[in-house]
Formats: C-alpha cells, structure tokens, sequence
C-alpha cells in the first residue's frame, strides 16, 4: 500500500527576525537612563552613607574605648583605619559629584528618538 500524500509543505526552519530600529533604539535609551540614574544617585548616596557610617563607627569604637585613652586624644587602631577608609570614600564621592550629576543629566537629555 501507497501511503497517502499530504499537501503540507516540508519543515522549514524560520530565523527569528531582526531587531528592529525601534527596539534598538529602545534598548539604547534603557541602558543610558539607567548609567544616568547610576551616575547622579551613585555620589549623592555615597555622600551620604559615609557621612553616617563615620558618626556610627567613632560613636561605637568610642563607648568601647577606656576613658583615659579618650581622655588623651587617643584612638584604637581600629577607629583610625576606619576613619581612613571613610574619608577616601567620602572624598572620591564628592570629587565625582559634580562630574556624575552634569553627565548624568547630559545623557537624560539627549536621548535618541
């Protein structure tokens, strides 16, 4: 016996189709939104998050410290590496400040259309 024929045609792979302009211009305008939000917020919040981790740090080494080597000016080893590493984020956070709010509001401005 013959088997029967069928008028389907044969499996054809399709290839998914190209991005279009619009989607990629979508895509653009997505990702430099967000590096805009990243560069304005980014400074802004370390600014802030240093300023109260330095009075969280030196209040708690400080009620920790016996009162003659507060009395002295004298600090634990602990306190001093961590105002360190404090100031230097504090102070890469405002020299950035300026630069991430200005390109920031750059990129938010000239998005593609």
């Amino acid at each position: 016996m013959d088997s029967p024929q069928t008028d389907q045609p044969a499996f054809v792979p399709t290839q998914p189709a190209a991005p279009t302009p619009t989607t990629e211009v979508v895509k653009s305008n997505r990702k430099r939104t967000i590096a805009a939000l990243w560069l304005m917020i980014g400074p802004t919040a370390l600014i802030v998050i240093s300023i109260i981790a330095y009075a969280v740090v030196n209040f708690l080494t400080l009620q920790a410290a016996p009162e003659t080597d507060a009395m002295f000016g004298e600090q634990p080893v602990g306190m001093t590496i961590m105002n360190i590493i404090l100031f230097l984020v504090g102070a890469i956070s405002v020299i950035t400040w300026l630069p991430g709010l200005i390109i920031g509001i750059v990129l938010l401005a000239t998005k593609k259309r």
